[in-house]
């Protein structure tokens, strides 16, 4: 069965829409927060010539996207003045309301299409699996992988999701924070009771410790500073490895990407 038989849709009224990070925002966290339409909405071409749009976004994993939604395309509202931003008038339907968040679809993507027709979903995009429940944020999966931004986090720590809190609490080890729009770079550790998990709850709440440089950041921006900070983890220890060893660990990091040279470390 395919997707688009599932949803009892004729391939030729469909485009569909397979959203990944474009470099500012990742599309799942915008689904997360109720966001997705009114980013979805925003293109840069006349991507959505058909009546209707099925929604899909990455997710980790070869050629898994997850459904949010079909959505009734009514055409461009409006325009940028140089013509490179388009603003598309959209309505989501009922069609499929039951798996919105639940539905895995497998799907081969050919080069960079993030565009594909009906014609080219109908057949290839299979049922990779259905959720019990709409997906509210993706289970935790392998510390290699973790990256999360500041919206994700807080995120995080507001409903506190059992596998992640489980995971990162279960370890400790050598973390990065990352700037995304300066570049510059904040590596730190974690250890002792908690891991990972008790130390970040620190960020989470708009708290930077010590560190004179984020707080300088912060007493000239507030919390708005740290908006585009990326979350993600280095290495990681036993969770029961000593403090003076996880720091030693530390700083071999801070030398490798010499970030008290040119990032946020001061000493």
């Amino acid at each position: 069965m395919d997707v688009l038989k599932l949803l009892e849709l004729n391939p030729v009224d469909v485009k569909g829409h397979l959203a990944v990070w474009n470099g500012i925002e990742n599309p799942l966290e915008t689904f997360f927060d109720g966001r997705f339409e009114q980013w979805q909405q925003a293109q840069t071409k006349r991507n959505f010539g058909r009546n209707y749009i099925v929604s899909l976004i990455k997710l980790p994993g070869v050629c898994q996207w997850l459904f949010v939604g079909v959505y009734l395309s009514k055409g461009i509202s409006s325009s940028s003045s140089d013509g490179k931003c388009h603003y598309y008038d959209t309505e989501l339907t009922n069609i499929g309301e039951s798996l919105i968040g639940r539905l895995v679809v497998h799907f081969k993507r050919t080069g960079r299409n993030s565009y594909p027709t009906g014609e080219t979903l109908s057949g290839r995009a299979t049922i990779h699996s259905i959720l019990p429940e709409p997906m509210a944020f993706q289970d935790f999966s392998d510390f290699k992988h973790v990256c999360l931004s500041r919206s994700e986090l807080e995120m995080l720590y507001r409903h506190q999701y059992p596998s992640w809190k489980t995971a990162l609490s279960s370890v400790s080890g050598v973390y990065l924070i990352s700037d995304r729009l300066t570049g510059k770079q904040y590596v730190g550790s974690a250890y002792g009771a908690g891991g990972f998990w008790n130390r970040w709850s620190a960020y989470a709440n708009g708290h930077h410790g010590g560190n004179k440089l984020l707080r300088l950041l912060f007493n000239e921006a507030g919390e708005g500073g740290f908006s585009q900070f990326q979350y993600s983890i280095l290495e990681v220890c036993d969770i029961d490895l000593s403090k003076e060893s996880v720091i030693e660990i530390e700083n071999r990091w801070k030398r490798k990407l010499l970030s008290k040279e040119f990032g946020w470390n001061d000493n």
